[in-house]
């Protein structure tokens, strides 16, 4: 199984995982191994949006970052800097580690039969997972399609 997350929707997506879904035994190892798998690419995208902003902010003669007095950066070329901190925030995320596949089909099946109320964030990262889990099959039936050919 695979599904695709953008980076924007990772730490939403692992906040619910982990403090809106509420399981126990091997179901709780299972949504962790996942949690885990996206908090880790969330840590990348974070360490790889300060990259960007060392690339297009205003720098001290220390090389640090000058933040206004709101705590935003000042950035020297905001134009190029919104389309490559867009592009890093848009970009998917393809989870698909054979190591995860027993994992993610207990998330699927977690987020699927998940009925308590939601609002707000929780509500946008469970209609994100549901829709990431249902376009992983619809590609899955796809592909399935192709090889009766």
């Amino acid at each position: 199984m695979t599904i695709k997350l953008q980076n924007k929707d990772l730490r939403n997506v692992a906040d619910f995982l982990k403090n809106t879904v509420s399981v126990k035994g091997k179901k709780n190892v299972h949504r962790m191994r996942v949690v885990k798998a996206i908090a880790d690419k969330d840590k990348e995208v974070k360490e790889e949006e300060v990259t960007l902003l060392k690339d297009y902010a205003k720098s001290d003669d220390d090389g640090e970052i000058i933040f206004l007095d709101n705590g935003q950066p000042i950035i020297k070329e905001k134009k190029e800097f919104n389309e490559a901190h867009k592009a890093l925030f848009e970009e998917e995320f393809v989870l698909d580690d054979k190591n995860l596949e027993s994992a993610l089909k207990t998330v699927e099946k977690l987020v699927n039969d998940f009925d308590k109320e939601l609002s707000g964030q929780q509500a946008e990262a469970h209609f994100i997972l549901a829709e990431a889990f249902e376009n992983a099959e619809e590609e899955n039936t796809e592909g399935e399609d192709k090889d009766d050919e």
